[in-house]
Parts: structure tokens; C-alpha cells; sequence
């Protein structure tokens, strides 16, 4: 177990000292030393979801509030989901579990002097330090997105999918992030002085406020990915497209071909051509001329234009490109 404890509004390593004037203590710990002898259902309910949840939720019982915050896995880095168990008194506050990164979270704000009022604002400022890097993160994500967008738009045949559906699953781990951070710090910053003090309930309305903007980026960009993905497909059909027509094309040139000589390969005596010397050149020359006709024909009627690359498109490039910012 790792103690820090409020002091002058600013949080230090380590337990209080009688007579400092401790406005809170925050503890990190194993799960296997949270104590439950005496827990309330609010509490037990709590640590049963923590290694199953994916959404961050608070539930409030007489005196405290417990939940969980669920932080979703990066599939950039290989890093696996962090569910860390969230248990606020009025002075005291126990983060359960991942213990290192708690520990990292909370001597961030001790060194960066992060103020808060009580240890509800401890639990304001690891919360603002699990998504202090997302405008970055979302910035990246769109820049992906555009290099896609260039891609198919000249034409490329292949994109890297593979990233694009990373991206994606990234975006819906951040949409449950957002969502059920919001409504946690939605619910604190209506909370009673008892449980949270009214400089924190300040704090924890301002990360609201701060989870909203990250949410309408968000949003952008998962419309951004539809438009994507729709694109995508729109490739892949205009590929299908162009091999049943070149399909089309060559079965049409041959099936008259096809039917001369099928004709003449009967072999009948009496069939007209059979025994002249110059039957077989005019039967060669006829279906020449016949493929050349085809061919003319199609190119003049721009059957065979087909299967170029495509030129990026100024409006509809630029369109997609303003929703996300």
C-alpha cells in the first residue's frame, strides 16, 4: 500500500503528521488488501465488477460512493485495459488495484502540485490524468484517417486495414471512456459537501465540461470513419465492377466467334465452303473482322475506359475533412 495525504490544498507522499491539518488521505492498494469485513453492498458490488467492467460507473450509499473507472486497452502500444476500484469517503479515498499506475497517477499531481480540496479532488485529478493525453490521441487518430482518405481517393488498391479497424475499435473503447467518465464527474459535482467539498465540486464540473468537448471530437471522427469505410467499399465495388465488365467484354467478343466455328465444326459434306481452298482464310478473315467491329465499337462507346485510377475529389475531400475539426 502506497498513502499520500492533503496538505495546504496540495497533495504530498506519505501519511499525515498529527497536527499538519490533513484534508484527506489516499491509499493505493491491492485488492487483496482492501479490507471487506463490515463492506456495504454498494462497496461489494463495486470490487465484484471491477475486472469485468468497460464502462466507468460511481454508485453512492450513505457516507461514501463507490465504482470503478475502466480505462480501455491501446492497441498501439499492446497495452492491456486498466480497471482500477474506486471507494471515496469524505476524508479519505482508496484507489484498489494496478497499483502502479495509481502510484504514477497520484505522484504526477503531488509533483505537479495539482490543488484540490479534499480527496474527492485526489479522485478529480487521477481522472483528469487518465485522459490528459486523448486530445493528442484523437489528433493522431484523424491524421490516419486523412492519410486513408488520400489513399483511396487516388486510386490506391491497397490501404492499410488493418490500422484503419485499430483506430476504430480505439475510438469505441473512448466513447465508453468518455461516457462513463462524464456521468461520474456529472454526479460528483452535484454531490453534498458531506462527500465532496465545494472547490472539487468546481473541478469535477469543469472535467465534465472538458469530457463533453472530447466526446463531440469523438463523435466527428467516428462519422469520419463511416464515410471511410463506405469509401472503402465504394472501392471495392468499382474493382468488382471493372472485372465483370472486362468478363462481359471478352465473352461478347468471343460468342459470335464462337458460333462460326462451332457451326463449321459440324463437318458435313455438303456444307457450303468445306472443300474450297480459300474457305478456311475467309472464315479466319470474317471473324477478324467481326473482333476488330466489336472492339471499335466498344472503345466508341467508352466500354473499355474503365479501371483508371482516381483523382481525389477538392469538395468532397475537403467536406470530410471539416467535420472532424
Amino acid at each position: 500500500m502506497r498513502v499520500w495525504h492533503i496538505e495546504d490544498g496540495r497533495l504530498v507522499e506519505g501519511s499525515a503528521s498529527d497536527g499538519t491539518g490533513s484534508r484527506g488521505r489516499i491509499e493505493a492498494l491491492d485488492e487483496r488488501e482492501l479490507d471487506m469485513e463490515g463492506a456495504g453492498h454498494v462497496l461489494r458490488e463495486a470490487v465484484a465488477q471491477m475486472p469485468h467492467a468497460y464502462v466507468p460507473f460511481i454508485e453512492f450509499a450513505p457516507g461514501m460512493a463507490a465504482g470503478v473507472i475502466a480505462l480501455p486497452a491501446d492497441a498501439s502500444n499492446g497495452a492491456p485495459p486498466v480497471n482500477v476500484g474506486v471507494v471515496l469517503e469524505s476524508t479519505r479515498l482508496r484507489l484498489i488495484g494496478q497499483m502502479e499506475a495509481c502510484g504514477e497517477a497520484l505522484t504526477f499531481l503531488a509533483q505537479e502540485r495539482v490543488p484540490m480540496a479534499g480527496a474527492a479532488g485526489a479522485l478529480c485529478g487521477v481522472m483528469r490524468y487518465a485522459v490528459r493525453d486523448h486530445p493528442v490521441l484523437l489528433s493522431a487518430v484523424r491524421r490516419d484517417f486523412e492519410v486513408l482518405e488520400e489513399r483511396l481517393l487516388e486510386g490506391h488498391r491497397r490501404v492499410d486495414r488493418g490500422k484503419m479497424m485499430a483506430d476504430a475499435r480505439r475510438l469505441m473503447g473512448f466513447d465508453a471512456l468518455y461516457q462513463g467518465m462524464s456521468d461520474i464527474a456529472s454526479e460528483l459535482s452535484e454531490g453534498s459537501d458531506e462527500l465532496v467539498a465545494q472547490g472539487d465540486r468546481l473541478r469535477f464540473h469543469s472535467l465534465a465540461r472538458m469530457l463533453d468537448r472530447l466526446s463531440t471530437r469523438l463523435e466527428s471522427l467516428q462519422d469520419y470513419s463511416l464515410q471511410l469505410n463506405g469509401l472503402y467499399q465504394e472501392e471495392i465495388d468499382i474493382r468488382q465492377n471493372s472485372v465483370m465488365q472486362w468478363l462481359t467484354v471478352i465473352a461478347t467478343i468471343f460468342m459470335p466467334l464462337t458460333f462460326i466455328t462451332g457451326w463449321y465444326g459440324m463437318n458435313f459434306p455438303t456444307m457450303a465452303m468445306l472443300q474450297e481452298p480459300w474457305g478456311y482464310p475467309l472464315v479466319v478473315g470474317v471473324c477478324l473482322v467481326i473482333a476488330v467491329a466489336e472492339i471499335v465499337c466498344f472503345h466508341r462507346r467508352g466500354w473499355l475506359h474503365f479501371g483508371g485510377r482516381r483523382r481525389p475529389h477538392p469538395s468532397r475531400h475537403g467536406s470530410a475533412r471539416r467535420k472532424t475539426k
